[in-house]
């Protein structure tokens, strides 16, 4: 049977860090925020004005995204029923070189058991064969996960004109604000290993398993993130993507 132990990679690549360049500079995310501040607060029917939202300096956030691709390949024995019309006159069945006894003295089946179809002009019957079969299964699936350690997708590009040439120095740049994924290298190989055995079946008997991990990849975003304050003092959250400029 299927277990639930957690299978290493038999080979894990190196993960390779990568930087998204931000396009967007300070003033622009204040030009941003001045077209959209006021829709933080208030509602549909009455927003405050403009002059009325106080907005603090950005800060640019770099926030971790990790990429995992990987392989997955199983050997396995399955029980599984192949049901066999046969004509009501048979007696023996032979497969290979065993033969199979049909019917005994009294009419029922000795080793499989027999179903009859009721009605008019049915004249066939139906043998049940339990048998195991010998499989292999080989599957190849990726995932996302954003800094929350959640499923996510990614839609950004990740070109050479996309990225930073100096990834590490960036990071050490901005090392007092990047915000990093809670989960070991361990459970996000385990992530993925368990996504690729879930179309399994549990009632398997397990010959030969192999997992190996393709490309291991990290992926830091720029966000700015401020905060926006009404003149009763509540306060926003606002963040834009420092890629696009758009607000997330």
């Amino acid at each position: 049977m299927t277990d639930e132990i957690n299978l290493k990679p038999g080979n894990t690549p190196t993960k390779e860090t990568v930087v998204l360049r931000t396009k967007l500079l300070p003033q622009d995310i204040m030009e941003v925020l001045d077209k959209k501040k006021t829709s933080f607060f208030g509602s549909a029917l009455r927003r405050p004005k403009p002059d009325e939202i106080k907005v603090d300096n950005p800060q640019l956030c770099l926030e971790q995204y990790i990429f995992i691709l990987g392989h997955y390949e199983i050997d396995f024995n399955r029980n599984v029923s192949y049901m066999i019309k046969v004509d009501p006159d048979v007696v023996e069945v032979a497969i290979g070189a065993e033969k199979f006894p049909v019917l005994n003295e009294s009419g029922v089946w000795k080793k499989f058991g027999k179903k009859m179809k009721q009605g008019v002009g049915i004249t066939k019957q139906n043998l049940e064969l339990n048998v195991v079969e010998n499989a292999v299964k080989s599957m190849t699936d990726s995932m996302y996960f954003d800094h929350n350690g959640l499923d996510t997708t990614f839609s950004y590009n990740t070109n050479s004109d996309a990225v930073e040439n100096y990834a590490q120095k960036t990071l050490d740049i901005n090392k007092e604000h990047i915000r990093r994924i809670n989960l070991t290298d361990d459970e996000i190989f385990s992530r993925l290993f368990h996504k690729l055995k879930e179309i399994l079946k549990h009632d398997l008997i397990i010959n030969h398993e192999e997992y190996v991990v393709t490309e291991f990849r990290e992926i830091f975003v720029p966000i700015y993130e401020t905060k926006c304050y009404d003149k009763k003092g509540k306060v926003a959250i606002a963040r834009i993507d420092a890629v696009t400029g758009k607000i997330i």
